[in-house]
């Protein structure tokens, strides 16, 4: 197979493989790795070829979903193997690791303070949250140990307040006790702040 380069945009060189476009390359690495134009390549080095175009494609990419907002490590992991696939996609998030661009425990303590204070969740369904980002346990008991968490009184605080005049019939009573347990409260502190508020607790 014969190997051509052409510069293309910024730092890409476009390779072409016996005349056809195969994949594009950032220009240190092309130089680095001393090929040629018109050199014959053999299918391993081809394939080296499109294993590192692959992890710096993923890695370009990782930084600039970065740049928009924090990710767990597993969290930018599976986003970016659904597009670059799982090789690539470990060796740009290592690296991002080892440059410290990724960081699960600022990222739970970011994540926890927008699960408690926007969207008013407990620690159960916060904990289930991070669980799903990949966040180990023992981060994720010592981010928790931080919130000032006191159930009653944040489900009180809702209801005199977002749902003061929607809580009229029972059918919108027992709407709001299931969006509260979806919430991560317990049932035994949703009607405990039904009788502190003086609402009548839905039945069934």
């Amino acid at each position: 197979m014969k190997i051509t380069s052409k510069q293309g945009n910024g730092n890409k060189v476009h390779i072409y493989i016996d005349g056809e476009y195969t994949l594009t390359l950032y220009d240190d690495y092309w130089y680095l790795c001393g090929i040629k134009d018109g050199q014959e390549i053999s299918d391993d080095e081809l394939a080296s070829l499109k294993e590192e175009a692959g992890f710096r494609s993923a890695y370009e990419k990782g930084i600039t979903y970065l740049s928009m907002r924090a990710y767990s490590e597993k969290e930018l992991y599976e986003k970016l193997k659904l597009k670059f696939g799982a090789e690539s996609s470990r060796r740009a998030v290592d690296k991002m690791l080892d440059r410290g661009y990724i960081d699960d425990e600022a990222f739970c303590k970011e994540y926890v303070r927008y699960l408690f204070e926007v969207k008013k969740y407990d620690v159960k369904r916060i904990t289930y949250e991070l669980k799903m980002k990949g966040i180990d346990g023992e981060t994720i008991n010592n981010t928790l140990k931080i919130l000032d968490n006191e159930p009653i009184s944040r489900i009180i605080e809702m209801l005199r307040t977002k749902y003061e005049n929607k809580l009229e019939t029972e059918k919108d009573r027992k709407r709001f006790v299931n969006r509260f347990v979806r919430m991560g409260y317990s049932y035994s502190d949703i009607k405990s702040a039904f009788y502190e508020c003086e609402l009548e607790f839905p039945k069934g």
